[in-house]
Formats: structure tokens, C-alpha cells, sequence
């Protein structure tokens, strides 16, 4: 051949080890076809391969037609599974049958040469074989032309040529420009072969398979066994990283330029293209279209932008980065220095404390000071100062020494800030030369958070240091300080037009940023004072992880007040209190910085938690302190304050002592407060005034009504509770809603479980008839006595159409039942009558409200203006017996114990006329009570709530003595709470009922039950 020149002095070499290459070959042949071969990795068996039918094709078509095809990719991207699966092809092809493949790896130049030329002289070209030729080595420049002329001579003779090799032999891929080539790019897993790899290696469906894998094949492979991203296996991060290295080892071996970029990506972990020239490190164009066409396991997205490398998180990643580090440490401070001007402190700081000399790492901070502070690494710093040997301050770099400082600050040991504060201020010309403007503003901004520490100001620049390099960190800082002014040591009247959610300012892909936690917190605060904090229950759990970082991080001043935020959050939203020493940790933080105002604040929180759970007295003398040491100027907090001092003294007295304070008060037009106004209004509600606060309502309105003070009077009205109620209904609707507290889990429930209430939405004019324990008529809470009611016909008509609820009765049906011994004149006659008396004892004219309206032949109560206690027994009972998702036990109870209270006795039945229609009803009213009963009966016990549990129970025996399953239930009640004795008279006294009243026997199950008591209890003597 036109080559075999070149190698003709290394045959001689070469004859002693003919013998073993083919030997090999042969080996290695069987292996391949076989189905098995692999890439630097685990082996793959030959059932879970997938065939790339796309590649074959394109290697049918494009690579026959070009004689030799190129396959260049990285180790890990199913070069040789191509070529297994190219030769089994071909193989079985009855027009070509001849297929031979040859692993080169390991092999140098003259014995791969020697290896390829002896394997076509055994072959018949003819039949157009197949030569596969894998892991093809890199080329010198001589071998580069010999091993060319050889290929090429050997598609002139018929033969076709698959080769694979790496990226590194870029100059044998430039010399074959004949080839077809085959790029990593295409060798990846594309969306449409996805699906056919799912199916064949049973990947799971929730994985995130590009963002693990981004498409290469060995590791998609790996996919199969993982269920999800957290059960992923070491074994799948460990092939990441070491795909990875190889790249690393490959680019460092043939001395590619591309070699520094690649350890600067990987050091990163993640990040933009623009950052590198943001960091002064410029990268050729072609460079990154190298890495994205060559090496295509950066991620880059699909603008060619951001990148980010796989498992850039996990122990083994973190491993490879810190042989990178050792092995290049001035890569590593191109890196870090990177990351530090781009914001990604978290990422700067773990790369830092990899470096072996703590110069490098100081001579960072020392030009980023405040990068520390503001990511809450301040646990590095003084690890690293710690490892410098306790290095005198007066030694340390200024902008270290200022690092220092501010990490003292979040960190809450101040003793350790004054020190740092004193060298600053004994070195502040020096401040000038090292500090850069913008570093000075953040820092003076975040010492002013610490203003009123005594000790650990700054030193007061002349030369007007920063005042016109502002940050965004900066503006944050000084914007939360406002806040808190006007929170704690003012009105609270402020508002934050450019501050951002807690999710986007705290915690992002490049860490956590104090000034957005310090500021996203103070928007929540101000939105909970608003009423307006969205699912209150998801934002405090979402603060409470943040606090918990914080605390990891030990900044403990910081994750105080995220906790105090998080509580208050849940104050105002009337949650249950869940974190009890929020508000004593942050006054314990406040006391230490000596934050006056912030300790009032918290000692008013800790009395709303206190009443929260009961302890009245506790939550009365804390708002009694704050109102004693408040100044006049703290007039949020001063309000917060009496409006807990007010709901503990309603909650805390009797109805004697309201009643004479009540007694006492002039409702005059004098001046008054938004706080006197809602004190009076809350203590004519709990006084049961209305008249007196209907006017009082009236005259106060716009004070009662502000939006400043709404999310507090809610707050109070829910902790007042019943005493609050009267007032509450006075209120709009809009206003007496609740703050909302995200999606109720029966937002969605059909309309047939809507729950009503006879007190919900009050509209003025509206009138309540009330049938159970016999007939009662109000308007506007209040009994009617008009001398028409006195009418039995009117009341008797009023009742039947209630229970119809809404609905239309026939004329023809409420005369036969009214007067069911009259001829229809005079009984039509009649019925006109009483229905005008109805109206005139409602009040109904044509301007005003319709309460009995008619249809044809019907007549009907308007529901608008008309409501019932049957109709919320009824919406009640539905929600007990019908509803069987959605309910917690506990509600469950709450509705049984509102029946009870609605069903004061027997439906109203009337003494003339036909009754039966009536009766029929009172029967199944007092079925549905009984069963409704029962229902509750189960939740209390299943609760163990045993006196919500006697109280139904006792309440169901009243109206249904003679119901087996109440029966029953007692029984079980009665032993649960010892009242032995009563079983054996309940049960006597049913049986005897029973034997008199029905000449019946209890049901079997009644009877096994009471035995098993008695049997139990060793009662049998009480028989």
C-alpha cells in the first residue's frame, strides 16, 4: 500500500507480537459481537440494549455511500454499542454476511497499523465486508497519514470502514474529510428515541431524564433502576463524575486549549457563558461551539447561554472539583473569583474551602468583604481565620477585618463586632485605599440594622465613601431599616413598592441573600398587618425552612425574626400556635442588641400566643406593659397592645362587671381614637347593647372601618370570640371575612354540602322563624310582637310555607290542610284572609321588602328576606350524614354540638286543621337529630372526646328515648366515664318501656352489649 512505508522498520519489531494480536483480535471480536463491549464502564447485557435504529439507518444509507464513516464522541456516549449493533446488521444481511470488528485501545500507532492491514489481507473484498474499528488512538502526524492511506486503500478495494474514536483526534478527523462523520450531538438520546429506551430499561416515568443525564446514553442506561431523584444511586453519580474526568484527563493529555475553560465550568458547577467575561476571563466564540458540538455534557441551553453540569451537588462531583483545585489552584481563584462577581457566594465559598493556601482565600475576601455577610458564610470566615493561627487583627487585611465585623453582627456576637469596629475605626484611612465604594455603602448599610447596639457603629468617613454607589443589596438594607422604624418605632404606615416574595429574594440557585430575607420578610409582615398573606399555613412552613438554614448557618438574630414573622403570620391568620418561643427568642435577640422597639413588639406577640392558648392573665399583664413603656410616637405597636388588653378584660371578666363598665360609658361625639372606638364597640358586643352599638356603629363608622386597623380587628374580634359576635354581624362582609388562608379543602364541594347558618350573611329587614320548640318570629334579631301575630292562622301559614323552604305550595293544599271541613268559597276566603295578615305582620308594602310572594297557583317564602331554623337544620344535617370525604372528626362535632343547639325541641305541630302533614315532618326531624347525634357521638369517641361524646348523647336520649343505637351508644359513654351504675338504670328502664309502652323486647345487639358491660365491670349483683 501507498503507506506501508512508513512503517516497514517496525515490522521486524512487530513479528514476535503478531501472534498475540490475533489472538486478541479474535478475542475481542467474540466479545463484541457478541453484544457486551463497553466504554471505560460497567459491562451492559445484550437485553438492555436499545437499537439506534436512526443511526443505523443514516449508516446504511450515508455511510455506505461515503465507504468510511467517523464516529467521534467521548468515552460514555454508545460508540461501541453502535458498532455492536452496525456489525450484527450486517451480519445478517445474506447479501454481505462478512463483518469483522477490532478493538484498538491500548494499542500505539505501528501496532494498530499492523493490525488493520493484517485483518483486510484475511478478508475477501468482494462481498463489500465490514471493518468496525474501535477506540481508535491518537495520531501523530506521520501516523495520522499512514493510517489515512490505509483506510482509503482499503475503500478502494470494496471494503467499508467504521471507525471510533475521541475528540482528543482532531487531526485524523480532519485528515478523513471524505468520511461521514458522527458526532457526540448525534449520538445523544434525542425526545424521539426517549420513549423506545423507557420501555426497554423500565425508566421510571417522574424522573427529570434530561436534567440528569442531558440525553448521554450511558447514563440514561443507568435511568432504569432509579424510582427518583433522591433514591438516585452513588453508583449513577459516581459514571457522572467520572465522565466528566475523563473529558478532564483527555483535554489535559493532548494539551487542548479548551482544557482550562473545562475546569473553570466544572469548578463552577453552574452559571452563564457571560460570566466568564464579567470575571475578566474572555473564552473564543469558537471555543464554546467546540465544547457544545464535541463535548456535550455542559447543558448549555438553547440560546448557547447558561450551563450547568450534572450532579454538580453530590460528594463525588465535589471530589473531582477538589483534585481540580489541588492540581490547579490558580484555576480555582479564576473560579471562585468568578463566581464571587457574579453572586454566587455559596458556590465561591465551597470552592474556597477547598484551597490549600489560606492566602488565596483571604486575598478573595479582602476584595469582596461584604460577600460573606450578605450570603451568611460567615461560619467560613472564621473558620479560615482560625486556620491563619490566630493572626493578630492589626495583621489582617482591612477588608477581612470588615468581613469580620459584619459577620459578627449576624451572627449576634457583638462583643467580637466591637473589637472589629474599633480597628476599623483606628484604620479607617486605609479603608479608603482597600474597601471599594460600593463594599463601604453595603457595609454602613448593614451596621445601620445594628444602630441602636452601642459600640460597633462604623467610622464616619469624610470623604463621602459609597454615598453614590448604591447595590441592590444596599437599597435592600436601607429599606428594610425603614420599615422597621415605621413598624416598630412608629405608625407602620409604609409600604414596599420594590420588594420581592420570599421565595425569589432568599433562597435562589446561588444561595440565600440576607438583605432579600431581612426585606422579603418585612413585606410579609406588612401584608399580614393588611390581612392579606395569601395560605398562611404555606408561607409559615415555607419560613420556617428558612429559618432553619439560617440557624445551620448560625446566624441566630436573623432567624429570630424570620420566626417572628412566620408567628405573626399566623396570629394574624387565626392559626394555631405552633412555634411557642418565637417571640421570646426574638425579645432574647432584641435585649442583647439593645432593640428597645423590637422587644415591645415581641413581648405584645407573646401575649396574643398567650391568649391563644389560654393564659388570660399572662396575655393582659404583658399588653399592660407594653402600653406602660411604650413612648406615644410607637402608635402601631401602642394599638396592638390595646387591642389585646382589650379581648383578655372582655374574655377575663364577668357579665356583671361589663355590664356596670358598660354602664359607665358616654357615647358621646366627643374626639376619639381608632382604638377607643373599637374598645367601646367590643364592649357594648360583649354586653349583648345592641341599640347602644347599632348607634354607636353608626356614628364611629369610619374610625371602625379603617384600613389600617382591619387585620388587627379581625384578630380581635376572632379572639373574643361569641361575646364578639354582635358586632361582627354589623360589620360588612367584606370586612368581617376572614384573612384568606389559601384553598379550603372543600372549595370545590357541590352546592348540596354548602353549610348555612341562620346568623351568616345579616341583611337588614330579614326575618327568622324558628319552628323547633314551637313557633317564634324575628326581625333583625329582635322578637316580633305586633298584635297580627297573634293570629294562629297567619303563624300556622307562616310555618308550612318555611318548611317548604322556598319552594311554592299550592293554594288547593294549604286550604285543605287549614280548613279541611269548609267548602272551597269559604275556604278560599279564609286563606286570602290570613295570607294578608302575613304580610302585614312581616311588614311587607310594594316599596319595600317581598316576604310572601306568589305564583299562579303557589305561594312561597321569599328566602331572601326569610330564613328558618329547619333550613339550617337541614344544610347542617346534610353536612353530617351525607359528606363523607373532606371532614375531619372534629368538625364533625362542631356541627352536631350547633344542631343541638338549633333543635331546641319537637317541630312546631298546630292545634287545628289537619295535622298530619306536620307530624310526618316532627317524625323525620327527629330522626335526622338522632342520627345526626349518633354521628357525632362516633367522631367524639373516636376522638376520645368524651364531654362533647355526653353531652349529644344526653341530648339525643331527650328526643329519641326509645332509638336502639342511642341506647347503645350511652351505654358505651356511660362506661367510659365510669357511670356504671346509670347503665343498669338506662337499660332497665328501656326495658321496661318497652315491655309497657310496644310489648317488645331490646334488640339483640342492645342486650350482647349491656352483658358484655356488665360482664366486664363485675356488676352482675346490680342486676
Amino acid at each position: 500500500m501507498a503507506n506501508d512505508g512508513h512503517y516497514r522498520g517496525g515490522n521486524a519489531r512487530n513479528q514476535v507480537k503478531g501472534r498475540k494480536m490475533a489472538e486478541r483480535e479474535e478475542r475481542d471480536r467474540e466479545v463484541y459481537v457478541d453484544g457486551s463491549a463497553h466504554e471505560g464502564g460497567p459491562v451492559v447485557p445484550a437485553e438492555r440494549l436499545v437499537h439506534r435504529e436512526r443511526l443505523l439507518r443514516d449508516l446504511r444509507t450515508q455511510g455506505e455511500e461515503a465507504g468510511i464513516t467517523v464516529i467521534v464522541a467521548p468515552d460514555g456516549f454508545g460508540k461501541t454499542t453502535l458498532l455492536v449493533q452496525r456489525v450484527a446488521e450486517v451480519r445478517s444481511c445474506i447479501e454481505r454476511g462478512s463483518a469483522r470488528m477490532l478493538d484498538l485501545e491500548g494499542l500505539d500507532e505501528v501496532q494498530a497499523y499492523e493490525s488493520i492491514k493484517r485483518l483486510s489481507e484475511d478478508l475477501d473484498p468482494r462481498m463489500r465486508p465490514l471493518i468496525a474499528l474501535d477506540n481508535l488512538t491518537t495520531l501523530q502526524e506521520h501516523g495520522i497519514e499512514a493510517m489515512v492511506g490505509l483506510l482509503r486503500s482499503m475503500r478502494g478495494e470494496g471494503f467499508e470502514i467504521v471507525v471510533t474514536c475521541r475528540p482528543s483526534n482532531r487531526a485524523f478527523v480532519a485528515a478523513m474529510g471524505d468520511s461521514y462523520k458522527i458526532t457526540a450531538q448525534s449520538l445523544l438520546v434525542k425526545p424521539r428515541e426517549y420513549p423506545a429506551w423507557a420501555r426497554k430499561l423500565s425508566i421510571a416515568s417522574g424522573l427529570d431524564v434530561y436534567g440528569l443525564t442531558q440525553g448521554v446514553p450511558r447514563l440514561v442506561a443507568m435511568l432504569g433502576d432509579a424510582t427518583s431523584i433522591d433514591e438516585m444511586s452513588v453508583a449513577f453519580e459516581n459514571a457522572t463524575v467520572e465522565l466528566y474526568r475523563g473529558v478532564v484527563c483527555e483535554l489535559r493529555r493532548s494539551r487542548d486549549s479548551l482544557y482550562r475553560t473545562v475546569c473553570l465550568l466544572i469548578m463552577s458547577g453552574f452559571g452563564s457563558i457571560r460570566d466568564f467575561d464579567r470575571a475578566g476571563m474572555r473564552v473564543r466564540k469558537d471555543s464554546w461551539l467546540r465544547l457544545a458540538r464535541e463535548y456535550p455534557i455542559f447543558g448549555f441551553d438553547a440560546k448557547g447561554d447558561a450551563y450547568r453540569c450534572m450532579s454538580n451537588r453530590g460528594v463525588p462531583f465535589s471530589e473531582l472539583k477538589c483534585e481540580l483545585v489541588h492540581a490547579r489552584p490558580l484555576y480555582a481563584v479564576r473560579a471562585a473569583k468568578m463566581m464571587l462577581e457574579v453572586g454566587n457566594i455559596d458556590g465561591a465559598v465551597a470552592l474556597m474551602r477547598m484551597f490549600e493556601r489560606e492566602g488565596d482565600a483571604t486575598a478573595l475576601i479582602a476584595e469582596y468583604p461584604t460577600a460573606c455577610a450578605l450570603s451568611g458564610n460567615g461560619a467560613f470566615l472564621t473558620a479560615l481565620v482560625e486556620r491563619m493561627g490566630g493572626a493578630a487583627v492589626c495583621s489582617i487585611q482591612v477588608g477581612v477585618v470588615l468581613a469580620l465585623y459584619l459577620c459578627a453582627l449576624e451572627r449576634g456576637d457583638y462583643r467580637a463586632a466591637r473589637i472589629m469596629a474599633a480597628e476599623l475605626r483606628r484604620r479607617s484611612s486605609e479603608i479608603l485605599d482597600e474597601v471599594s465604594p460600593s463594599a463601604w455603602r453595603e457595609s454602613t448599610a448593614m451596621a445601620a440594622v445594628w444602630s441602636d447596639c452601642s459600640g460597633v457603629a462604623l467610622p464616619d468617613l469624610n470623604h463621602g465613601k459609597g454615598h453614590d454607589c448604591e447595590t441592590v443589596a444596599s437599597r435592600q438594607l436601607e429599606l428594610h431599616v425603614r420599615v422597621q422604624k415605621r413598624i416598630m418605632a412608629g405608625d407602620g404606615a409604609v409600604s414596599i413598592d420594590e420588594g420581592m416574595g420570599i421565595n425569589e429574594a432568599s433562597l435562589g440557585a446561588k444561595g440565600i441573600s440576607i438583605p432579600g430575607v431581612l426585606l422579603a420578610c418585612d413585606r410579609i409582615l406588612l401584608d399580614a398587618f393588611k390581612g392579606d398573606v395569601g395560605d398562611a399555613r404555606a408561607l409559615d412552613s415555607h419560613l420556617q425552612e428558612v429559618a432553619r438554614l439560617l440557624t445551620g448557618r448560625h446566624l441566630d438574630p436573623i432567624a429570630s425574626y424570620v420566626r417572628v414573622v412566620g408567628s405573626t403570620c399566623r396570629l394574624m391568620a387565626g392559626l394555631p400556635v405552633v412555634d411557642e418561643r418565637a417571640f421570646v427568642d426574638g425579645g432574647t435577640a432584641s435585649v442583647r442588641c439593645s432593640d428597645f422597639a423590637m422587644q415591645l413588639y415581641c413581648l405584645v406577640g407573646e401575649g396574643w400566643q398567650d391568649l391563644a392558648v389560654g393564659q388570660i392573665v399572662s396575655a393582659q399583664f404583658r399588653a399592660q406593659q407594653v402600653k406602660k413603656l411604650a413612648s406615644p410616637d410607637q402608635g402601631f405597636v401602642l394599638a396592638w397592645a390595646s387591642f389585646l388588653e382589650c379581648a383578655a378584660h372582655l374574655l377575663n371578666s364577668s357579665h356583671v362587671v361589663l355590664n356596670e363598665e358598660a354602664d359607665e360609658l358616654d357615647a358621646g361625639e366627643g374626639e376619639c381614637t381608632v382604638v377607643d372606638a373599637w374598645t367601646v364597640a367590643m364592649l357594648l358586643s360583649a354586653t349583648s347593647r345592641l341599640p347602644e352599638l347599632s348607634a354607636w356603629c353608626s356614628l364611629r363608622r369610619s374610625l371602625l372601618l379603617d384600613e389600617g386597623i382591619r387585620a388587627r380587628a379581625r384578630q380581635l374580634i376572632r379572639a373574643v370570640g361569641e361575646r364578639a359576635m354582635p358586632l361582627a354581624r354589623m360589620l360588612p362582609e367584606s370586612f368581617s371575612e376572614a384573612a384568606p388562608e389559601g384553598k379550603r379543602s372543600d372549595a370545590g364541594a357541590p352546592a348540596l354540602f354548602d353549610v348555612a347558618s341562620v346568623e351568616s350573611g345579616q341583611r337588614l329587614g330579614r326575618v327568622t322563624i324558628s319552628l323547633f320548640g314551637g313557633f317564634q318570629a324575628m326581625r333583625n334579631g329582635h322578637t316580633l310582637t305586633d298584635a297580627l301575630w297573634r293570629r294562629k292562622k297567619a303563624c300556622v301559614i307562616a310555618a308550612r310555607l318555611a318548611l317548604a323552604g322556598g319552594n311554592f305550595v299550592g293554594r288547593q293544599v294549604i286550604m285543605e290542610e287549614m280548613w279541611p271541613d269548609k267548602d272551597y268559597k269559604h275556604a278560599r276566603e279564609s286563606m286570602y284572609s290570613s295570607l294578608s295578615s302575613l304580610r302585614a305582620a312581616c311588614g311587607q308594602h310594594a316599596d319595600g321588602p317581598q316576604y310572601v310572594l306568589t305564583q299562579g297557583e303557589g305561594v312561597a317564602l321569599n328566602m331572601e328576606y326569610v330564613v328558618s331554623d329547619t333550613a339550617c337544620f337541614d344544610a347542617l344535617a346534610r353536612d353530617v350524614l351525607l359528606r363523607r370525604t373532606g371532614t375531619s372528626s372534629r368538625e364533625i362535632i362542631e356541627t352536631c354540638l350547633k344542631i343541638e343547639e338549633i333543635y331546641k325541641g319537637p317541630l312546631y305541630v298546630p292545634e287545628s286543621g289537619n295535622t298530619s302533614y306536620y307530624l310526618r315532618v316532627r317524625r323525620v326531624y327527629q330522626m335526622k337529630f338522632a342520627d345526626c347525634m349518633v354521628r357525632g357521638i362516633e367522631a367524639a369517641l373516636e376522638m376520645d372526646d368524651l364531654p362533647s361524646a355526653s353531652w349529644l348523647v344526653e341530648a339525643a336520649l331527650r328526643q329519641a328515648p326509645l332509638r336502639e343505637d342511642v341506647i347503645r351508644c350511652a351505654m358505651r359513654i356511660y362506661d367510659k366515664t365510669g357511670r356504671r351504675r346509670e347503665i343498669v338504670e338506662l337499660y332497665n328502664s328501656h326495658l321496661h318501656l318497652l315491655e309497657q309502652e310496644l310489648g317488645s323486647i331490646p334488640e339483640e345487639e342492645t342486650r350482647m352489649t349491656y352483658e358484655s358491660i356488665i360482664s366486664r365491670s363485675g356488676m352482675q349483683t346490680m342486676i
